[in-house]
């Protein structure tokens, strides 16, 4: 039941948001809280059914082979090693992109406050990445 909790309260906020895209005059808003919504239920009405079914007698052989494949994958250096390089290589990519989607957007004359926002993203992963660093600089 603990490992369902989160879930269930997942699907009682969804409830709220779909009930009160009803109560919203705005035809915009009303959709959004809906989709919202919906998108919310069904996530977690899929995790629970996941969990139900691994939780189900017949497959505790293979729940628990999972389970202990899952643990080794996260303790294996060789695996941490990787998912930090995949990490960094991402950052360096979406760090690009931004730089070259604020670029072509300046060439095809877009809005300035596109553009800036934009760029603004790309200056907050920049901050958050040395921040990042930093603080694990200090734990290590």
């Amino acid at each position: 039941m603990k490992n369902k909790k989160p879930f269930i309260i997942e699907i009682l906020i969804s409830v709220i948001l779909i009930s009160m895209s009803f109560l919203v005059k705005s035809n915009y808003y009303s959709t959004m809280l809906l989709s919202m919504g919906i998108g919310i239920m069904v996530a977690s009405a899929v995790q629970l059914i996941r969990i139900i079914y691994w939780e189900n007698p017949k497959r505790n052989k293979e729940y628990e082979a999972k389970k202990q494949e899952a643990h080794i994958n996260c303790v294996d250096e060789r695996k941490q090693y990787l998912r930090m390089k995949a990490g960094h290589i991402t950052y360096q990519i979406m760090t690009f992109s931004l730089i070259i989607l604020s670029l072509i957007l300046a060439l095809i004359r877009v809005d300035a406050w596109v553009i800036a926002m934009i760029f603004l993203l790309f200056i907050l992963q920049w901050v958050v990445g040395v921040i990042v660093f930093r603080m694990l600089e200090k734990k290590m």
